[in-house]
């Protein structure tokens, strides 16, 4: 069982529209997402916990795959430019000689953060468009087991007069391994203006850094018909962190509140509580809410919404001229003094948040992978969820598993195949087709038929890593090598969900199998496809009957191969065995 770093999500802030000039002071610290009117996006995503300790709540990542975790390349050792993140255009043409000579662009970067580590030949690069319409290196840093993973490190870069003009723009790329999310860089805190110098490294801003922090008994999503009944003094507290910018301390409160998803006030957690000790010039720290035994069940399933903000005095930058306060709305500090995170009152118990950091997997054939979960009181299992994230791994066979006991054989087993997928954000839901009535611990999970990772989700932000566990054929294994929370999720309900005769029977006849060559299918048949164990679609001779059709398989290597089947019904995934 390994994990295999993924991570692809673009969060922006704004639809695409005109291409307008951009003007100083420009900045942006990505607590908001990645906003397409201030840049032009090929292959970053956006994170909130890739990065440790950063700056402020939000960053941009950059690696070896695209927006859609596709990699640049196939080949395994090529090498070469990643995600590029490019600015819009500035008009420079227009500062007077003063501002041209103090322009000067400053930002924090990390190496690898949570993701892969870049390797000395891995690059993080900053270029600058020159009015000949060239790219010209302005600064550049290289990977290596030297670098520094835990802290970001801030860059001051003077922009030359010589670089300055109407369509001016700047661009950070990567450069390492483009066959997989390999070589990771992170991104904070872009701010460019004039009147500045190389010892202008502080702001005055105070900033949330991640995501809210809270659990009920170790989970990040309840189903709601059993929350009223088991939610009191189960709740954790919630946490969040705080860094101060300013080379100077500050006096600051926090509050935290708890909605629905309609506004409506679930409960006021904490109301302007001061910090004590004041926190101190540039100090990061830790801080959670009071102790709260239970709130108000909303009326009907919702997502839970837990705020955090500060109460810190920022503002909007301003500067004074002539005995004038000019205020610039661009640039407003108090964007990340306030961080929400979600809590799902649906139907399924989750330790995930429901976005991946990672991927984790197994690479055997036969091999098995589950996640144990615990309910308070009996439920009925409907159906699972799992986040796959590599959309090239569509149309591999999987068994849906489901256990009481993993000494014992599993209470279901269910044929089903990896879907075609856009790109790996969404789990992937599996209905049941039987009612399964679970209580205490069980197990949820899949069999795999194929030699490759099948790269499931993983979320670092919560570290559930001893609910997993594989079986590569000698027998179950507790995982203890991977950190964090795997995205296989129970969808539960409080009675059964189907009436039984409204469970389908089957519908189709498949003979034999296994086989050796000539496949008879018998039923309503629309359309077939056929796929290898790889998941790539294959043209074989197909013969049609009075009742259905044969498939020829034979000259075909042994092994596992899949058949999707529409029917009026639907479509239907059948799993054969292709023996010589």
């Amino acid at each position: 069982f390994q994990q295999i770093q993924w991570n692809k999500r673009s969060l922006q802030t704004a639809n695409l529209r005109t291409t307008e000039t951009l003007a100083i002071p420009f900045w942006d610290d990505f607590a908001q997402g990645i906003d397409s009117l201030k840049w032009t996006l090929e292959g970053v995503s956006f994170t909130e916990t890739i990065g440790n300790n950063a700056p402020s709540f939000g960053m941009v990542l950059f690696n070896g795959v695209d927006q859609n975790g596709r990699p640049y390349s196939l080949q395994i050792r090529d090498q070469g430019e990643g995600d590029y993140l490019t600015s819009k255009p500035f008009d420079l043409s227009i500062l007077s000689p003063e501002e041209s000579q103090t322009l000067f662009l400053s930002f924090f970067w990390q190496a690898g953060g949570k993701a892969e580590f870049p390797d000395g030949a891995d690059d993080l690069t900053l270029q600058i468009l020159d009015p000949a319409q060239n790219w010209i290196t302005a600064w550049s840093q290289s990977g290596g087991d030297e670098m520094d993973r835990e802290n970001f490190t801030q860059e001051i870069i003077q922009i030359l007069p010589e670089w300055q003009h109407a369509g001016f723009q700047f661009r950070f790329f990567s450069s390492g391994r483009q066959s997989g999310p390999f070589d990771s860089w992170l991104l904070d805190y872009v701010y460019l203006n004039s009147g500045r110098s190389t010892s202008d490294l502080f702001t005055l801003d105070r900033a949330l850094t991640q995501p809210n922090q809270v659990y009920l008994n170790s989970y990040s999503a309840y189903p709601y018909f059993l929350f009223e009944s088991y939610q009191e003094d189960n709740w954790t507290r919630i946490s969040n962190e705080f860094k101060n910018l300013e080379n100077r301390f500050r006096a600051m409160e926090y509050s935290i509140l708890a909605t629905d998803s309609s506004g409506q006030q679930l409960a006021a957690i904490n109301t302007d509580t001061p910090f004590d000790p004041v926190p101190d010039a540039l100090e990061r720290r830790l801080f959670d809410s009071r102790d709260f035994e239970s709130f108000t069940p909303p009326v009907e399933e919702t997502d839970v919404r837990f705020t955090t903000f500060l109460t810190s005095g920022d503002e909007r930058l301003f500067e004074i001229m002539e005995g004038d306060t000019i205020w610039y709305d661009q640039v407003n500090f108090a964007v990340n003094d306030t961080v929400s995170s979600f809590f799902p009152l649906r139907d399924f118990f989750a330790y995930d948040r429901g976005q991946a950091d990672y991927a984790a997997g197994i690479n055997q054939r036969s091999g098995q992978l589950v996640v144990r979960y615990t309910t308070p009181e009996e439920v009925y299992l409907k159906g699972i969820s799992i986040l796959f994230t590599n959309p090239a791994q569509a149309n591999q066979a999987i068994d849906i598993q489901v256990w009481d006991q993993l000494e014992s054989r599993a209470l279901l087993t269910k044929q089903e195949v990896i879907p075609d997928f856009r790109d790996g954000s969404q789990f992937i839901y599996y209905a049941l087709d039987t009612n399964l009535q679970v209580s205490g611990e069980f197990y949820i999970g899949f069999t795999q038929f194929s030699n490759e990772f099948l790269h499931v989700g993983l979320d670092k932000s919560h570290d559930t890593g001893g609910e997993i566990y594989y079986n590569v054929g000698g027998g179950w294994v507790q995982n203890e090598e991977v950190k964090g929370s795997l995205m296989i999720r129970p969808h539960v309900s409080p009675s059964p969900s189907l009436i039984e005769n409204e469970i389908p029977e089957e519908s189709l006849r498949i003979y034999p199998n296994p086989v050796f060559d000539r496949l008879t299918i018998e039923g309503k048949i629309e359309s077939i496809q056929v796929f290898d164990s790889f998941g790539r679609e294959i043209l074989l001779e197909r013969q049609k009957t009075e009742k259905g059709e044969i498939i020829n398989f034979g000259n075909r290597l042994p092994g596992i191969y899949v058949l999707q089947i529409s029917t009026p019904w639907g479509i239907e995934s059948h799993r054969i065995l292709i023996r010589n």
